[in-house]
């Protein structure tokens, strides 16, 4: 990852009833800070992810993988950045990239095994991994015998983006997905028992997060409406995001939901932390690490 120095990727493994989740290390990107910050000034953001000399910041990729023994499912959530891309896109965006089938493999996780993928949204960060390039050049999945949770809308935003968006949408990443390979959602919804996606739009238009409830506890995927920790706080949002007014109330009811059910916060793009808990300090709300 040019100019970023590596670091540890935290993992974990939580149970939560018949479901096992746990983190797959998915690599690692960096992007420009102030965009990761939107209009948090710059010597605030700095001192919480210091960035390299172009100004970026690193980014982890944290996939999730979802195992229920009883339903004979093993759920991949996101795919990661992948490895297709030419070098000046690696070179740009910081990619510590690797095929999706070696992630799973250093995981102890067979690819075939894989019987769906719940794709937060297409994004080339978190869906770039779910395609490969064949011998004739051509992008075809990696996963080809699982199901692909995605919502209709942003299926539809992805194959035709704003002029803001056209960066991060890229056809090669969505195309081979479309050959009978996707599962739509059209808003919230149960995918499997215990497994609940909630569309949110305030980042792009039909984004989903992922909750996984069994046994009493509550395990919260973020995605990128908080992609790091201290993303939590309701006004730090991110240039990247289509409306930070929409971010900030998704942010809020989730955050009211999370202190209701004492759930579980798994972020995404965080170096340092790969899951917390909120816990009440000093009459705040704070983000307590979850030990490995």
């Amino acid at each position: 990852m040019s100019g970023v120095a590596p670091r540890l990727m935290p993992l974990f493994e939580i149970t939560a009833g018949d479901w096992t989740v746990r983190a797959i290390d998915g690599g690692a990107i960096a992007l420009d800070g102030g965009a990761m910050f939107g209009s948090v000034p710059r010597p605030m953001w700095e001192r919480l992810i210091p960035p390299d000399g172009r100004h970026r910041i690193p980014l982890a990729l944290r996939l999730l993988l979802l195992e229920n023994e009883r339903l004979g499912r093993r759920v991949l959530v996101d795919g990661g950045v992948g490895d297709k891309e030419d070098e000046a896109f690696r070179d740009r965006f910081g990619v510590d990239g690797a095929p999706l089938v070696q992630r799973l493999a250093a995981g102890g996780v067979e690819a075939e095994s894989i019987t769906d993928v719940i794709v937060t949204h297409l994004h080339f960060d978190h869906a770039g991994g779910l395609t490969r390039l064949a011998e004739d050049g051509s992008a075809v999945a990696v996963l080809p015998g699982a199901r692909h949770h995605l919502q209709v809308s942003n299926r539809d935003n992805g194959l035709s983006p704003s002029v803001r968006e056209r960066a991060s949408y890229l056809r090669e990443n969505i195309e081979p997905l479309l050959d009978g390979l996707l599962e739509l959602s059209d808003g919230d919804g149960e995918l499997f028992p215990g497994v609940r996606v909630e569309r949110c739009d305030g980042h792009t238009v039909g984004m989903q997060t992922i909750r996984i409830e069994g046994g009493g506890v509550v395990v919260r995927y973020l995605a990128d409406l908080a992609p790091t920790h201290h993303h939590l706080r309701i006004p730090f949002t991110m240039g990247y995001d289509i409306c930070a007014t929409t971010v900030m109330e998704e942010k809020q009811r989730m955050l009211d939901a999370t202190v209701e059910e004492d759930a579980i916060l798994v972020f995404e793009h965080d170096i340092q932390v790969a899951a917390a808990r909120l816990v009440e300090e000093k009459g705040r709300w704070v983000p307590r690490p979850l030990e490995p």
